[in-house]
């Protein structure tokens, strides 16, 4: 693509003598030239009277000098190119510095490529008038540069379309609202989508070809078309869906249907989710319009809910002693929810005397939540150890008991000092334990 602007420029060059309705005036007289080129109006006396008698005699097509004047004005034309495109990319460069952290050099530099080209058709646009050429030669060749200009100023706003949405992508990410994430790219596409069908047009209508009649037989075939993408229109449907209702955002941890993981992109056609074991899927849009979606990433509390096992033969004033500290815990830690948690001694099973751990918390991500489970989790089992609570696992034991005296009735007064007394205790003791592992950082950072 470096090489564009000269092989452009040779082509106009080369394709004079390819075109049949040159061949058949061929080798004209110099003064059938000078006559079209007077009736044309474009025979400037300045530039004739400075050029040697040699070069103006009659050649292949043109005279000697109009060929040398076309080579001198292609190479213009490409000096002009190169000069403009890196000008405005130092330009540009320099604004998009002051908004976004980096920039990419080689978007930048394919997005100035067309202007650059768009500069050079402004230098042999009025530089062919001003030739003396002939009439045909010179719609030819005005023609090719229009239809130059029409390509090279469609690519221009096709890849500006990139720059511009790098810089409104880096905005987006700044901002905590995930829906600018979530909406650059689709108008990204919509807006390439548009450039695209629009240039066609430009492009065809500067080829003087036959635009109406191309777009009735396009309606003619409409019907055709509309039924061969059905599922086409199906995935835009799901598109806005996605943009009107908003069941999830870029980068929630969603579960559709059997595919779960966190969402990475959604397009007109489809939504990539990247799976947690690092897989890509792809989900055409379609789907979401009936399908059910789960999105894990919206939850304001993440749930944690465990038994936990204790010996058969704990007392029950430890295991109130346990509950109760593993409240104190969850009231203390920064990151748990304080006003609806359970701990409770819940079950008799065969094996051990369990414990439930209902609690809640309410972390930004995953990774955050794993942390705080896995410092609960800890923080609980020094709780255990230092009230003597014996966590259980999967085992059996067999106890042989041969009573020698009537056992001794419960004592029953003074339950509730008892009770409270205890209480006192482990939440003194988980005090100690979470202000210990916390060292003053309260809430510790994410």
């Amino acid at each position: 693509m470096k090489k564009s602007c000269l092989t452009l420029s040779i082509l106009l060059i080369l394709l004079l003598p390819a075109l049949p309705i040159w061949a058949q005036e061929a080798s004209p007289p110099a003064e059938t030239a000078d006559a079209a080129s007077e009736a044309a109006g474009q025979a400037p006396s300045w530039l004739r009277s400075h050029i040697p008698d040699p070069l103006k005699e009659v050649g292949f097509l043109l005279k000697h000098w109009q060929w040398l004047a076309l080579l001198v004005l292609a190479l213009l034309g490409v000096i002009v190119d190169r000069v403009v495109a890196h000008v405005l990319q130092l330009a540009i460069e320099r604004q998009l510095a002051k908004r976004i952290k980096h920039v990419d050099h080689q978007e930048l530099q394919r997005a100035m490529r067309p202007v650059g080209l768009l500069a050079a058709t402004l230098v042999w646009w009025p530089g062919v008038h001003a030739l003396a050429l002939p009439e045909r030669v010179l719609e030819v060749l005005v023609m090719a540069i229009n239809v130059v200009a029409a390509c090279a100023l469609v690519w221009a706003v096709y890849r500006m379309v990139d720059v511009i949405s790098t810089v409104l992508e880096a905005r987006a990410a700044k901002t905590a609202n995930k829906f600018d994430d979530l909406l650059v790219p689709l108008v990204r596409k919509s807006l390439k989508v548009f450039i695209g069908a629009f240039g066609l047009v430009f492009i065809a209508d500067n080829l003087k070809l036959p635009i109406s009649s191309l777009l009735a037989g396009v309606g003619i075939g409409g019907l055709a078309v509309a039924l061969a993408a059905q599922d086409a229109v199906k995935n835009f449907f799901g598109s806005l869906t996605v943009i009107i209702d908003r069941p999830f955002q870029v980068g929630d941890w969603v579960v559709i249907g059997s595919v779960e993981g966190t969402v990475t992109e959604v397009g007109f056609r489809s939504t990539r989710i990247r799976t947690f074991y690092d897989s890509l899927i792809t989900l055409p849009n379609s789907n979401l319009i009936s399908a059910s979606v789960d999105n894990l990433g919206a939850r304001h509390y993440r749930r944690w809910s465990t038994k936990l096992g204790v010996a058969c033969n704990t007392p029950p004033d430890v295991i109130e002693a346990f509950c109760e500290g593993i409240r104190e815990l969850i009231r203390r830690h920064p990151y748990t929810r304080k006003d609806y948690f359970h701990v409770y001694f819940n079950e008799f099973a065969a094996d051990w005397w369990s414990v439930m751990l209902y609690v809640f918390f309410q972390t930004p991500d995953w990774g955050t939540e794993l942390r705080e489970r896995h410092r609960l989790g800890l923080d609980i089992l020094r709780l255990a150890g230092e009230l003597g609570v014996e966590l259980a696992y999967h085992t059996q034991t067999l106890y042989l008991h041969r009573p020698e005296a009537p056992a001794e009735p419960l004592p029953t007064a003074g339950y509730g000092t008892r009770v409270e007394g205890v209480h006192g205790d482990a939440r003194e003791l988980a005090r100690k334990l979470v202000d210990g592992a916390l060292e003053g950082k309260i809430p510790p950072p994410v």
